[in-house]
């Protein structure tokens, strides 16, 4: 019941049980493999693969806030980095319906969800979808995804997945500077990109265009073997440029002080 209210809170009352009734419906009746399910959410519709899927991103994006947008009608512009199956693009465009959203997503099966989503929706106009991988320089490398969960928005060039004894797939993807995309005032850059997140920031800060952005929001990953920068060069990076910041943590401390493990932080960075 307080997931429903707070969805109420996001899409109005009427929205929220259409939503509802249609989620039951996908819970009853899942849809076959291979095929996608749809939900109505507010004046949109959104296509996934699978309800567990579906309910963690949902729960963890418009619930969890774990990205946070101040609702508005003006025209902004947003990059979304690591944009999935389009998501983080669903909540853009109920805060910011007018919103200008360039979404990079290297996983081809996850950015054929996305894509559908965005052609369902008639925001052709306003979403402009890239294949690539960004980094430090441009190039090719192989980017990982779990066999079993073909979308899965941890796709990673990090090959860490293989140490959990996980099947993958691999594919070979263009490397894309970020730098040459931003030519003009971005209003939010929002980075989910599995551990290549500081790559990013210091390609925009060595090219000169960090300062184009005004807002940021990127989830930080510490993964032993492959991205081992520590957070602290990350926030540095961004206060040295004129961001304040505030960090919020995905695990408990338990889990993590003393071991060297993997975790995540949320990163929100914006100038005053």
């Amino acid at each position: 019941m307080g997931y429903f209210y707070q969805l109420r809170r996001l899409i109005g009352l009427w929205a929220a049980l259409c939503f509802a009734l249609a989620h039951m419906k996908n819970k009853m009746l899942p849809p076959r493999a291979g095929k996608l399910a749809h939900v109505p959410i507010g004046p949109y519709l959104f296509y996934f693969p699978s309800l567990d899927y579906f309910v963690g991103l949902f729960t963890e994006i418009f619930f969890k806030e774990t990205y946070y947008l101040v609702p508005t009608h003006e025209p902004i512009r947003v990059i979304d980095c690591g944009a999935n199956i389009g998501m983080s693009l669903l909540y853009i465009k109920i805060r910011a319906p007018r919103a200008q959203v360039v979404c990079f997503e290297p996983n081809p099966a996850a950015r054929a969800v996305l894509e559908k989503n965005v052609a369902a929706n008639g925001w052709e106009k306003d979403v402009r979808v890239l294949p690539y991988a960004l980094g430090k320089k441009k190039g090719t490398v192989d980017f990982f995804v779990d066999e079993k969960e073909k979308t899965s928005s941890g796709g990673s060039i990090g090959h860490y997945q293989k140490n959990k004894n996980q099947k993958l797939n691999s594919y070979s993807v263009e490397v894309e500077t970020l730098s040459q995309y931003i030519d003009q005032e971005v209003n939010l850059l929002k980075i989910d990109i599995e551990g290549a997140e500081l790559d990013v920031l210091e390609e925009l800060v060595a090219a000169g265009k960090l300062h184009l952005v005004s807002t940021l929001q990127l989830e930080y990953h510490y993964i032993p073997g492959f991205f081992t920068r520590p957070l602290s060069e990350m926030l540095t990076l961004l206060e040295s440029n004129g961001f304040h910041t505030f960090v919020e943590s995905n695990s408990l401390p338990h889990a993590i002080v003393g071991h060297d493990r993997l975790h995540t932080y949320m990163i929100f960075a914006w100038r005053p």
